[in-house]
């Protein structure tokens, strides 16, 4: 069997369209579209079918899946292993990321990526905590980067351990003496969406009587900072980035009025039998560009 029709079905399987295989592969969408219905001849199965703006595998689609995932994987890492040479290579990696994660860490990561090869390439894909077990199985993404676990048997590495503050504008009333955990309960808050940090926060001052309804929410942190300086209203977030913006902006930066353990951002590599020499380059391009960036030496996890 024509091992391009294998590596489509993939590409299909994991963008759930065929502009986006084809986008994937850099061809055209007819090209896809030739290349399924060869295949669908060749097994004898429609192999996908629309669900409004989808493509989803049929049950026989899902049971190839792993088999042709697992065998692609053994044939990258044989050939890559001989081959992969970051100087040449077109090689795109992908990565997931938050927008604290683009901030931090994504401009050393393609400083070294484009240092190492002028045709290599990094896309970023957005962080979905919730999907990130799935996405990571299916090889939509090399890496992910993100603080809360993901199950599944992936390779991890623990880069930072963050504690978080709260931050206001440096006229807030607030900002004129130690924050008590009353006033923060009472104080009127901005809350950013999707931060996988925040569902911890919002359990821990629960546990203490919870806080009011937030005033301010927000799908980025980006408008934390100029909110802020206009607003009497308080935020909290990861330390590193409060200090950061402190720099820039007029802000007081005040501990937690409750217990609150460090959270741990941590790196996940897609499944082991994926491990071609190229993946595990990116690897460790991310894993010192992190580490460069935050000054904490990455410490590796066992398989869980």
């Amino acid at each position: 069997m024509d091992l391009n029709l294998l590596r489509t079905f993939m590409a299909v399987y994991e963008a759930r369209s065929l502009t986006g295989a084809a986008s994937a592969l850099h061809v055209t969408q007819s090209a896809v579209s030739q290349a399924m219905a060869r295949l669908r001849r060749d097994v004898a199965d429609e192999l996908f079918y629309r669900s409004g703006r989808k493509m989803l595998p049929t049950p026989f689609a899902e049971e190839l899946f792993p088999v042709i995932r697992d065998a692609l994987g053994r044939i990258e890492n044989a050939v890559s292993a001989q081959t992969f040479n970051p100087s040449v290579s077109s090689r795109r990696f992908r990565i997931a990321l938050s927008e604290l994660g683009e901030m931090h860490w994504l401009a050393g990561i393609v400083e070294r990526v484009s240092a190492a090869g002028p045709r290599l390439g990094v896309d970023v894909v957005q962080l979905d905590p919730v999907g990130m077990a799935d996405t990571l199985a299916r090889g939509v993404v090399d890496v992910a980067i993100n603080s809360a676990i993901v199950p599944g048997g992936f390779q991890t590495w623990t880069l930072k351990r963050e504690k978080y503050v709260v931050v206001m504008s440096e006229s807030n009333p607030l900002a004129a003496a130690e924050l008590d955990l009353d006033t923060y309960r009472a104080a009127a808050h901005a809350v950013v969406t999707g931060e996988s940090g925040h569902s911890n926060i919002e359990l821990a001052a629960r546990s203490f009587g919870g806080t009011r309804e937030p005033v301010a929410v927000m799908n980025h942190f980006a408008a934390l900072p100029p909110l802020l300086c206009s607003t009497n209203l308080i935020a909290t977030m990861p330390h590193s980035l409060a200090v950061w913006w402190a720099q820039e902006w007029p802000l007081a930066l005040r501990d937690l009025p409750f217990p609150f353990d460090p959270v741990q951002v941590r790196l996940y590599m897609r499944s082991a039998h994926q491990e071609a020499s190229s993946l595990l380059w990116f690897r460790d391009i991310v894993l010192a560009a992190t580490e460069a960036e935050s000054g904490f030496k990455p410490e590796p996890h066992e398989s869980q």
